[in-house]
């Protein structure tokens, strides 16, 4: 032991070294700790970033005075890091993204601290790799205790750092842009879970910090590609997609009908030459060069109807079973039956898919976009469209009020009223983990139902992880519907969970029916959000990933991991069969009910379409994935695949990235730069929420 400790007093590590590499050691035990689509030109490219940062930080280790100073500011340094690779990981293992810090500690602080369990769970089952990333620090810190602080940087250690910090910058640029993977996601395709993905969490806090969380801030030159036509042709299908609607009942013998277009009463051009901020001129004159939809034939559809507007806590559409679910197995066929509907994984959980469902942009800012949209103008949103009109409105959330800080949001969504579990709806609704959907529809509905029409919201709960009969009092209460099913004990939980909703509707539509206004009344129920409770993570105590025995097969790519359920009923369209085909995802729902309700607005201020619309059916992700009828992009992996018996070319696929990009740029310049604000202030007879 003392020829050990005379062996170790004799170790001398520079502090800019130990610096140097604590960094890359972070950052290669994250990018190695959570992989996604693994490529080693990616891993390549984040320890080349990381050598950077590495440099960076061991080159300011060495402006210490003494040795003693040197190793004190290693070790502070060392520690940050340390702390941030933890805490992302574990906001990765609980949430699936890597998040920005405004949203981990402010607009989202619910996230680091409104699940106290959880993150207890996190620490005790991660805790080893905790030791991992502490390790190193601790032996440094060691090693000086027993008195060897190394030397302090000299000049001619200095002159090297910076000169070797020079090569690393332009010969990881030089990296990044042409033998990553992911140089579009540097900038044209930048996301802040991409970013770390792609380079590391270092640059990405960079990144983040110069962009000012913003993603795109130019629009770029685009077109709808035409139609494709098909390279083979089955034997068993027509020459071309079949139309969006697929009506089974007999086809319309009325005469042609002149629609007019859902546009405002606005010269967008004018507005824009008119305008100082540049963002929002920019924004004129993308709306101005769009075609805005026309209206049809469902248009006004549902125009005096009660609307209750519903999403649903980690739905998923391998819920709905004609026997264990028969109740959201009637909405769901006999309603508008959608297809090929996706809700995408925006990152930010609950929040950023309630944001997707409400507002039909893209939530470019993370958790904080429905927080950022209390101080804009909400006077698209369904809710104050029918607020206006002079609908009865309440919202409903059977978790806590505060949470997201729903208490503040929901009334600028439209609604007058937000009753959650400690400011009203504990009276009707026990305490447990997770809470009942059934109790809060019985508990709620008599509160609205005389007070037609009627506008509401619900955010359910129920089907919320962890998915076990000892952590899910859902789970134990329906337990018996699925005890006898073939499948592991987590799925099991899962569908007993999310057998409360089945529950619930099934006891709002007999008191509709019992009420005489099933028909009049329309429900909407879309997820928030894939059931990433199900995956391997140490916050919700999975092992193993059961997604693939959830869905039936692998979970290789956005397109199948979110693909999910929509959910459009009302007594009134029981009979007519309508069926949407195609592709439709979470930013279709306010435009097709803006249409289907027959409300005012312009088709070319949301991302979305209404779905009966003439416009293209399109879905996207905010990695700059997307779908069509005729192709994916795969934004991770860059894997671009028409369709089966179709053959495009790069011209395609580079439209439709315009368009996407476009896309998600004008919903950045909507949250950051109230664009709703800017355009109906100029409205007559609007006024500003």
């Amino acid at each position: 032991m003392k020829k050990l400790r005379m062996w170790m007093e004799k170790i001398n590590i520079p502090a800019w070294l130990f610096m140097f590499c604590a960094v890359v050691f972070d950052e290669f035990i994250l990018h190695i700790w959570t992989p996604r689509e693994f490529a080693f030109p990616r891993l390549v490219t984040v320890l080349v970033c990381a050598a950077f940062f590495g440099l960076v930080f061991a080159l300011l280790t060495t402006i210490g005075s003494s040795a003693r100073v040197s190793r004190i500011l290693a070790l502070v340094f060392s520690l940050v890091f340390a702390f941030f690779t933890i805490l992302e990981f574990f906001i990765q293992d609980s949430f699936k993204t890597f998040m920005i810090l405004s949203d981990i500690f402010g607009n989202a602080g619910d996230v680091a601290g409104g699940f106290g369990d959880t993150l207890v769970t996190l620490i005790l089952h991660g805790f080893w790799r905790i030791l991992v990333v502490l390790l190193p620090i601790a032996l440094y810190g060691f090693l000086g205790h027993l008195g060897k602080w190394g030397k302090t940087g000299s000049w001619i250690t200095r002159v090297v750092l910076a000169g070797l910090l020079i090569v690393s910058f332009f010969a990881g640029m030089l990296f990044v842009r042409t033998v990553s993977p992911d140089s579009k996601k540097y900038d044209e395709e930048y996301t802040f879970d991409s970013a770390v993905r792609a380079f590391g969490l270092t640059e990405a806090l960079t990144l983040d910090l110069f962009r000012g969380g913003n993603t795109n801030t130019d629009f770029v030159p685009s077109e709808v590609p035409t139609a494709p036509t098909r390279k083979t042709q089955p034997s068993d299908e027509p020459t071309e997609p079949t139309d969006v609607l697929t009506e089974e009942s007999t086809e319309p013998t009325e005469e042609t009908v002149a629609y007019g277009v859902h546009e405002f009463d606005v010269d967008y051009a004018v507005l824009a030459d008119e305008e100082w901020n540049d963002r929002i001129a920019s924004a004129h004159r993308f709306v101005a060069s769009q075609t805005p939809a026309s209206e049809n034939q469902y248009t006004g559809m549902f125009a005096g109807k009660n609307l209750i507007l519903i999403t649903a806590e980690a739905f998923t559409k391998e819920v709905i079973d004609p026997v264990r679910t028969p109740t959201l197995y009637r909405m769901a066929h006999e309603g508008i039956y959608f297809t090929d509907y996706y809700q995408p994984a925006w990152g930010g959980s609950t929040s950023t898919g309630e944001f997707s469902n409400l507002y039909g942009i893209v939530p470019t800012n993370g958790v904080a976009s429905i927080k950022n949209m209390i101080y804009n103008n909400n006077d698209l949103t369904i809710g104050n469209q029918l607020r206006r009109q002079g609908y009865f409105s309440v919202s409903y959330h059977n978790g806590e009020y505060t949470y997201y800080e729903r208490h503040r949001t929901h009334q600028m969504i439209g609604y007058d009223n937000f009753y959650a579990m400690g400011n009203g709806l504990e009276q009707g609704v026990a305490s447990t983990w997770t809470e009942s959907d059934q109790e809060m529809i019985e508990y709620t509905v008599p509160q609205y139902i005389d007070h037609q029409p009627f506008s509401v919201y619900y955010m359910t709960i129920s089907g919320h992880c962890n998915y076990s009969q000892a952590n899910n009092a859902m789970s134990r209460k329906n337990y018996h519907v699925v005890e006898n099913e073939d499948w592991s004990e987590t799925i099991k939980c899962y569908h007993a969970a999310n057998i409360e909703l089945e529950n619930a509707m099934a006891s709002l539509l007999r008191m509709l029916e019992d009420a005489g206004i099933a028909d009049d009344t329309v429900i909407v129920i879309s997820p928030d959000h894939y059931p990433y409770g199900l995956e391997t993570s140490y916050a919700w105590s999975n092992g193993q990933s059961y997604m693939t025995e959830l869905y039936g097969e692998r979970v290789s790519s956005c397109f199948i991991r979110d693909n999910t359920a929509l959910i459009i009923w009302s007594g009134c369209l029981e009979g007519m069969n309508l069926q949407v085909d195609a592709p439709t995802y979470s930013l279709d729902i306010l435009p097709t009910l803006s249409n289907l309700f027959g409300v005012e607005y312009d088709s070319r201020m949301f991302v979305g379409r209404d779905v009966f619309s003439d416009q293209m059916p399109l879905v996207l992700w905010n990695d700059y994935s997307w779908k069509t009828e005729y192709a994916t992009y795969n934004g991770a992996t860059g894997q671009f695949i028409p369709a089966e018996g179709y053959e495009l070319d790069e011209d395609y696929k580079d439209q439709i990235a315009a368009i996407v990009r476009n896309k998600i740029t004008f919903s950045d310049i909507v949250l950051e730069c109230d664009y709703y604000g800017a355009v109906m202030s100029h409205l007559p007879g609007k006024e500003e929420q």
